[in-house]
């Protein structure tokens, strides 16, 4: 179809007739581009604005608005149910998470130990005379005035162990699966079954081991890696003496050094219990002295023996002393309280 550049001119400008109108309308449907010489610059600046009517414009806004807010609805209505679907799923999981019972590992079970709580059991000796006390493995121990003794409650587990200040005669319950060990000043004893008397008193630098009846080993156990390590193996009748100051140990064999000694004159005694004067007194004299040694238990005496003297008289001011009686027998002597 052709339209005259005329036509175009009066359709542009408005002043055509409607049948001129409908042409006009159909042809500019069928191309694309207005060819530019249809209309020059100074005719589109000529060209009036197509004018729309009060009620066709309202209507026109009307729908244009009907359809925006429908769809800012739409979008704002989809944000909020989504927000509340992830509030939904996180509150969800959360109660899950926190009634989810807690899964522990099977080797972290068996690795859980209950803490044991240690209870210390202690006992001083406060008296001037000799105290002697059962452990609860049946092992006795005699602490001399001022000692100190300390173990752990319950007492015999992997070990039977024994913390001790000051002097303690030791007699030994013989357990071999639960070695018997005391600590005292740096240096450790261990036993299975035997007697023995430890002295480790605070204000003397030697430590002192005398095995009395079957096997001890010592040894020290100082956590200075200077301190010259050492453990020995005692046997009956002989001491070790370690000095704690310059860490030095020797061993006396007390039998040896019996015959290398000259004979003494005098026994000196400072709290010693009556049954180990009585004991004394019976091995210089050679002779027999009985005695209860419960009666005796709690009796302690410090002084000095002339050994020049008659054993009788010297056991006369003894049980004198300490309102104990005294009688002659064939033997020796009886003593009774």
């Amino acid at each position: 179809m052709n339209i005259s550049d005329e036509l175009l001119s009066r359709y542009f400008k408005g002043i055509c007739t409607p049948e001129e109108k409908l042409l006009v309308v159909n042809y500019l449907k069928q191309i694309d581009d207005l060819p530019e010489h249809y209309l020059s610059k100074n005719d589109w600046d000529d060209a009036d604005d197509a004018l729309i009517s009060n009620e066709k414009s309202d209507e026109i806004f009307e729908a244009v608005k009907k359809q925006t807010l429908a769809k800012s609805i739409r979008i704002k209505w989809l944000k909020i149910t989504s927000a509340a679907a992830v509030v939904v799923v996180l509150l969800s999981v959360g109660f899950l998470l926190l009634n989810k019972p807690e899964i522990v590992p099977d080797f972290v079970k068996s690795k859980a130990v209950k803490k044991e709580t240690i209870n210390w059991k202690s006992i001083v000796n406060y008296t001037s005379y000799n105290q002697s006390m059962a452990l609860p493995d049946g092992s006795t121990v005699k602490i001399y005035p001022g000692g100190e003794l300390r173990y752990a409650v319950p007492f015999v587990k992997a070990k039977r162990e024994i913390y001790l200040k000051g002097k303690g005669f030791f007699q030994v319950t013989k357990d071999k699966k639960h070695p018997f060990i005391v600590y005292a000043k740096g240096i450790s004893t261990t036993a299975l079954g035997t007697s023995f008397t430890i002295t480790a008193t605070e204000q003397d630098k030697l430590i002192k081991v005398e095995l009395h009846t079957g096997k001890v080993w010592v040894k020290n156990i100082s956590a200075d890696k200077s301190v010259l390590t050492f453990d020995k193996i005692l046997l009956p009748g002989s001491e070790l003496v370690y000095n704690s100051i310059k860490h030095q140990v020797k061993v006396v064999d007390q039998a040896m050094l019996a015959k290398e000694l000259p004979k003494l004159n005098e026994l000196n005694f400072k709290q010693a219990s009556l049954k180990e004067v009585f004991d004394k007194i019976q091995e210089h004299y050679k002779v027999k002295i009985i005695y209860n040694a419960d009666e005796l238990d709690e009796i302690s005496f410090t002084g000095t023996i002339d050994l020049n003297r008659k054993a009788e008289k010297i056991l006369e001011e003894i049980t004198e002393l300490n309102k104990l009686n005294q009688t002659k027998t064939t033997e020796g002597y009886l003593i009774t309280k």
